[in-house]
């Protein structure tokens, strides 16, 4: 390894402008911060080098792309590193901008790629795989109530970011609860809800958490029903939000914008947001039976429901559903099945409560 140029710096609660990339740096001990940007309106992906015995592990390996790459080697060289001195890549989930450098990370290096289990099925292994999957978001838009000329715009959407996931399967599944390779006190949290297998790590000894897409500074997570998600993800997530306010970090490191130095206080704010958004949406039920369309097209969201796009509107309907679905198990809406189906609010809900999700 070559002797390490980067600066120590601080962990402020927002530690560059909005609309900048931060350079690579030292936000622990041991622990580097390393921008890599993509196509989004995010950015960038935040992924972190942890010092892990003899090598030194990645959490989450950014888009795949050039500039990525080049994003990468420069962040690796500034903490006196090059891709060979990798041991492993630890993947929080299997989004594109998390895990799309995990083929030439496999290229180039020796490192092992590790996962939750549930994470690994979901990657495909065959184009007829991904075909079924994108049958399968066509279904759920018509369910949704989506206009024709939106469930195709949508479905080639979705089959754009299909094409730019990787088929890399990992070598090494991390379950709840297992201590990450070369790096004892660091241990795995599942953490699902954004996706099913997702996984935070929690520090013990620094006490920080590495939260992925799980909790981030600014902007919501995206918590979704549709195909691949399992049942109840919002559920889940509500659950797994309380289950790392537990786990005794104080720092949170997230997959996007910058550090979350109350992580406690930022789950609080989440946990807030969902018990409104799930009167929003039972409020709008209780003027008449509706589609999720209908009701994504009603509520509020951070732009007009005109200017989301792509992956933003179908990301605005799958939070719509699960906020929906999240409601029906509590007691306080039911589900007529479509297509399209039709979500109200009754007295006849309410005689089968399911327990709340906390």
């Amino acid at each position: 390894m070559a002797e390490r140029q980067v600066v120590e710096r601080q962990v402020p609660e927002r530690t560059v402008p909005e609309r900048t990339v931060p350079e690579p740096g030292e936000v622990a001990p041991g622990v580097w911060s390393l921008p890599l940007p993509f196509p989004n309106p995010l950015r960038y992906t935040l992924a972190y080098l942890l010092e892990a015995g003899s090598g030194l592990v990645l959490v989450d390996a950014g888009w795949d792309s050039e500039e990525c790459w080049a994003a990468l080697r420069r962040g690796l060289a500034l903490a006196g590193a090059e891709p060979a001195d990798l041991a492993g890549v630890a993947i929080t989930h299997i989004h594109p901008d998390h895990y799309g450098l995990a083929g030439r990370l496999r290229e180039h290096t020796s490192a092992w790629i590790g996962m939750h289990p549930l994470e690994a099925d979901r990657i495909p292994s065959a184009d007829e795989e991904v075909a079924a999957v994108l049958e399968e978001m066509v279904a759920w838009l018509h369910a949704a109530g989506a206009p024709p000329d939106e469930v195709q715009a949508l479905r080639d959407h979705a089959a754009v970011i299909a094409a730019t996931t990787p088929r890399v399967r990992p070598d090494r599944l991390l379950h709840d609860g297992q201590q990450l390779p070369g790096r004892s006190t660091t241990t795995a949290v599942h953490t699902p809800g954004h996706t099913r297998g997702h996984l935070c790590f929690v520090d013990e000894a620094q006490r920080i958490a590495f939260t992925g897409d799980h909790v981030l500074p600014r902007v919501t997570p995206n918590i979704s029903q549709r195909p691949q998600q399992g049942e109840d993800p919002l559920g889940h997530y509500r659950r797994s939000i309380a289950k790392l306010r537990g786990s005794g970090a104080l720092l949170g490191l997230p997959g996007h914008e910058w550090p979350i130095p109350d992580l406690d206080g930022r789950i609080d704010v989440l946990a807030e947001h969902h018990r409104d958004r799930l009167d929003q949406v039972e409020a709008v039920l209780r003027g008449g039976a509706s589609t999720v369309w209908e009701v994504a097209t009603t509520i509020s969201w951070s732009r007009s429901w005109d200017e989301l796009r792509g992956l933003q509107r179908r990301s605005a309907l799958g939070e719509t559903h699960s906020h929906l679905e999240r409601l029906v198990r509590e007691g306080r809406a039911q589900v007529r099945p479509g297509p399209p189906d039709r979500w109200s609010v009754d007295e006849d809900a309410r005689a089968h409560v399911h327990e709340p999700a906390r």
